[in-house]
């Protein structure tokens, strides 16, 4: 039986629902640790280890092992994220490389994609994926008896106006600065928020799947916005001054068309308070336990 990311309504508790979750993706995440394709076993880990510590963050509030469960899952993402990380920055550049509104640009992707390091496609490194088979087994082990204080609405409400009041605030902190960094950071608030959506959207799958896919769009324009800024910073490591400038230059067009992207979805996802919103679902949430 595929037990579902999302809250269940015959889940005998908050408690329940995060042993049950949490112990399902982690799981599903050893079932992988024996694929080939080094890449994509790579993602789909590190996506189910997300996963579940967007689910710690919605009861980080009534959750006293928080930190030590958060800490270790991303110590054990951490261990394996080189190589997706040197996929990203290649894809990053393909896309790149069709602008043809700036011939110089794309032809300084192309020439900072060919003088990469060889991508290797084969067998992922075998220590660091035991390493962090074994960090996720006792991880999925500790879960069984992880305990969230609190009964129905109250487990979720504190952690659920948490995630959503940064997230407000550091899209405001980051239209104000332009910073990169700020960016970034908002963008894993909003990672939170989407995941968040995605457990809660049985309470109504009309209203919430669509949130939840605002939230996904947000995420993933952020999400590109950093890997841009990654770029940009390792572009004098590859290319003479010429090039160099052309590239960053339309690496800077691109962060600044999924900026202006960001605040405009971000400015309606974040529309209400986040007492509005966590009182709105929290009713929704009481209809729906009500049948």
């Amino acid at each position: 039986m595929v037990m579902p990311y999302s809250l269940l309504p015959d889940d005998p508790s908050p408690t329940e629902a995060l042993r049950r979750i949490a112990r399902s993706e982690l799981g599903d995440a050893l079932k992988m640790v024996r694929a080939t394709e080094a890449s994509s076993l790579v993602h789909s880990l590190r996506k189910n280890i997300k996963k579940t510590r967007g689910l710690l963050r919605l009861v980080q509030p009534n959750f006293e092992g928080f930190s030590a469960a958060n800490a270790a899952l991303r110590d054990a993402a951490a261990g394996i994220s080189g190589l997706r990380d040197a996929e990203v920055m290649r894809l990053t550049l393909a896309e790149l490389l069709a602008a043809r509104h700036d011939p110089a640009g794309a032809a300084a992707a192309q020439a900072m994609l060919e003088a990469l390091p060889p991508f290797a496609h084969a067998a992922p490194d075998h220590a660091a994926i035991a390493t962090f088979a074994e960090a996720i087994t006792a991880q999925r082990e500790a879960a069984a008896r992880w305990q969230v204080s609190g009964k129905g609405w109250k487990a979720y409400a504190p952690g659920l106006h948490k995630s959503f009041a940064q997230g407000r605030k550091l899209m405001a902190e980051a239209r104000s600065s332009g910073s990169d960094e700020v960016m970034h950071r908002w963008r894993s608030r909003v990672k939170h928020h989407w995941y968040h959506a995605r457990l809660m959207a049985p309470i109504w799958p009309e209203m919430l799947e669509a949130h939840s896919a605002a939230a996904d769009t947000l995420g993933e324009l952020l999400g590109t916005h950093h890997d841009l800024s990654v770029l940009r910073a390792a572009i004098p490591a590859h290319l003479p001054e010429g090039p160099a400038a052309a590239l960053d230059q339309l690496a800077r067009a691109a962060q600044q068309a999924r900026a202006e992207a960001a605040f405009a979805l971000g400015a309606r996802l974040y529309a209400e308070t986040p007492e509005a919103l966590t009182d709105r679902w929290g009713a929704w949430f009481e209809l729906w336990r009500r049948g």
